[in-house]
């Protein structure tokens, strides 16, 4: 009898004892980052659709937000928009791989709704490029949704209907 109570109490336990592993913001933040700027660094424009920058890829998918994903999804599908001037995860036009080692994430502050963090990429010689990263849950997981450039004080606005519209406008 007393076996099968510890049998049974240890099967109720064994959920709780799992780790995921992006189950902080400052986990997931790091671990889309290391991915994400490695296919960057590696972004070959003969195989975009595969790529894990494209709009609906496994990585995008898994860290971040569906709202985030389909604004991005629907700027890019429109000709010759200046919404995005550069990649909205990096604020970069280009990266190379042997920054990727400069990576640094902060420690998440924990706000209604969410975290947000700063990130520090690396941009060559240079001091870093300081991100500010917004996060929430969102299928049980940490996923960004919005992302500023602290060192530039610049943000696109990926969620400006205004802007958005009238880009769609101008490229008829």
């Amino acid at each position: 009898m007393l076996n099968r109570l510890l049998i049974v109490v240890l099967i109720l336990m064994l959920p709780g004892c799992t780790h995921q592993q992006n189950d902080t913001p400052e986990a997931a933040t790091r671990s889309f980052y290391q991915q994400y700027l490695q296919a960057f660094a590696n972004f070959d424009p003969a195989d975009a659709s595969h790529s894990p920058l494209a709009d609906d890829s496994p990585l995008l998918r898994k860290f971040v937000s569906s709202g985030t994903r389909f604004r991005i999804a629907e700027i890019h599908q429109i000709y010759e928009q200046e919404i995005l001037e550069a990649d909205y995860f990096t604020y970069c036009q280009d990266y190379a791989p042997e920054w990727i080692e400069q990576l640094k994430v902060g420690k998440a502050v924990m706000q209604p709704g969410g975290a947000v963090l700063p990130v520090y990429i690396g941009i060559g010689e240079t001091k870093p490029l300081q991100l500010m990263v917004w996060l929430r849950q969102e299928d049980k997981s940490w996923k960004i949704y919005r992302v500023r450039d602290v060192t530039h004080n610049y943000e696109q606005h990926i969620f400006d209907d205004a802007a958005i519209n009238a880009a769609r406008a101008s490229s008829r």
